[in-house]
């Protein structure tokens, strides 16, 4: 099991080379740089014994970001949940085949909580992209969880 996590500029001050999720196996760390990670920090990084690909020179690149995935690590699926910015961002490219979205009837009343899909400035403008709703199940405490396929455009 791995945790991919993009770390486009390399700053994330790790303690370890891996994660634990409660009761799941061991993740391996696997950082997602682009070419604006310093030396210093990939050094970092092996001394560490943290996985490293770079993907971009000045920008993520996700669709190379995906490919090098699979190459080095044989990573066929993988799970965006980041921010808007990075589910934008492979959400444009086209990566993402599924959304699956849970909602519950909670809010913090927040007025700059995060979007679930943003775009950064820096990108061109795309069309907006649609979903075919492929699943609906009720969960326990009033929440529902929601699953959908990308329409084909």
């Amino acid at each position: 099991m791995y945790y991919v996590s993009v770390n486009a500029s390399g700053k994330i001050g790790w303690t370890a080379n891996t994660l634990n999720y409660e009761e799941r196996p061991t993740a391996h760390i696997i950082e997602v740089l682009t070419g604006k990670a310093s030396n210093a920090y990939r050094d970092f990084l092996r001394r560490m014994g943290i996985s490293y690909i770079i993907a971009g020179e000045k920008e993520l690149d996700c669709t190379l970001a995906s490919e090098k995935l699979y190459e080095l690590f044989g990573i066929k699926t993988l799970m965006v949940s980041g921010g808007g910015y990075i589910n934008g961002s492979f959400l444009s490219e086209g990566i993402i085949d599924e959304l699956s979205l849970v909602i519950v009837p909670a809010t913090d009343s927040s007025s700059d909580t995060v979007t679930l899909f943003e775009k950064a400035g820096y990108l061109p403008e795309k069309a907006p992209v649609e979903f075919s709703l492929i699943d609906v199940e009720k969960l326990s405490g009033d929440g529902i969880w929601l699953r959908y396929k990308v329409k084909n455009s």
